[in-house]
């Protein structure tokens, strides 16, 4: 009798096993692996700001000084999880630039502190995607879709879909394969855009919509037209309305290096234009504008310890997702299928014994 109960405990102890590592990865992981409810990280790129329009000289009339061009330039992006409820997270990113000296670059920071742009979003957890607005919080833009902060924990081999505030629509993100990059697997990722129109409206804000014929003809030599680009434009002038008014364009190209069993992104490069464009008949040119030339260009990656930092909390949660996730689950199941068939074996052998 005894060997029999032994046996029933060692077989219910086995199923318990089981039961428990199939629990841990199929209900306890997928709820330990969404967006935390406590980031608080800050990354940080640095690039050159090629050219720019300075919005001090313009207000001033300095034409001479109107861009600001070949600006070693560090960019600051933190990132704070401000509320959860359930799967839904609220997300506040703030993005502050700086020339080489420290200063603030004017025309970068929308805020009414004039120290950061801010922006905030509404995401599902798992997918990081865009959700209606659960909060109270009249920032959130709720004409944002697809992607907007990052990728989703189990990021795929697949394309995806991100959103882009500049153009104000969904850009396919595209999957190129899988590589080592920065010492540690990643999936890579590339986004980019032609020429579209700027929809922004909080970007628009940073540029004029027109500007009188004289200082347009002064700016001109200033956008680095060719020849004949130059004597086009001095043909187009004479027909324009004074003041001329204008429309400005957005082209981008984004790479991504990403962890995949956390989404965290390893490693970042963007090269990002906004560009004056000039309405016209569109009898005169097809498409009712003539683009003029850059009055904005970055360039810029991100930084080495940033890369260091990412890779660090990326393998840190990748850690804590094979050991919840593979590890204990599997040796649980495991063990717990050993004990099941000793179990059964030691009820079996006391049957055979009793029948003896």
């Amino acid at each position: 009798m005894k060997g029999k109960i032994g046996g029933l405990l060692v077989l219910c102890l086995g199923l318990l096993l089981v039961a428990g590592g199939l629990v841990l990865k199929f209900a306890v992981l997928p709820a330990m692996a969404v967006w935390p409810d406590d980031v608080d990280s800050t990354r940080t790129y640095e690039g050159t700001l090629v050219t720019m329009l300075n919005p001090e000289a313009l207000a001033t009339g300095d034409l001479a000084n109107i861009f600001v061009s070949d600006v070693p330039v560090s960019v600051d992006r933190h990132v704070t999880t401000e509320q959860v409820d359930g799967n839904q997270a609220l997300v506040r990113e703030q993005v502050q630039a700086r020339g080489p000296d420290g200063e603030l670059i004017p025309g970068l920071q929308t805020d009414a502190d004039g120290q950061h742009t801010t922006y905030w979003y509404t995401i599902d957890r798992k997918t990081t995607e865009e959700i209606p607005n659960f909060t109270d919080n009249p920032n959130v833009d709720d004409n944002r879709q697809g992607l907007v902060i990052g990728f989703p924990i189990g990021t795929e081999k697949r394309d995806y879909e991100g959103w882009s505030d500049d153009l104000q629509r969904l850009e396919p993100v595209e999957y190129v394969g899988v590589e080592e990059h920065e010492g540690i697997t990643t999936y890579h990722f590339t986004a980019e855009s032609g020429p579209q129109p700027l929809l922004d409206p909080m970007l628009l804000a940073m540029f004029p919509e027109s500007m009188p014929k004289s200082v347009v003809q002064g700016l001109a030599p200033q956008l680095g037209l060719s020849e004949d680009l130059m004597v086009q434009f001095a043909q187009l002038l004479p027909l324009l309305p004074d003041p001329i008014p204008f429309t400005y364009l957005y082209e981008y190209a984004t790479e991504y290096w990403v962890e995949p069993a956390t989404g965290m992104i390893i490693d970042y490069t963007k090269d990002e234009s906004r560009i004056l464009a000039i309405e016209v008949d569109p009898s005169i040119v097809p498409m009712g504008m003539v683009p003029v030339g850059d009055v904005f260009h970055l360039i810029y990656e991100q930084s080495d310890q940033s890369i260091a930092d990412a890779r660090e909390e990326a393998e840190d949660s990748k850690g804590t997702i094979d050991l919840f996730g593979t590890i204990i689950p599997y040796a649980a199941i495991g063990v717990g299928a050993l004990l099941i068939l000793g179990g059964a074996f030691l009820m079996s052998r006391k049957r055979e014994e009793t029948a003896a």
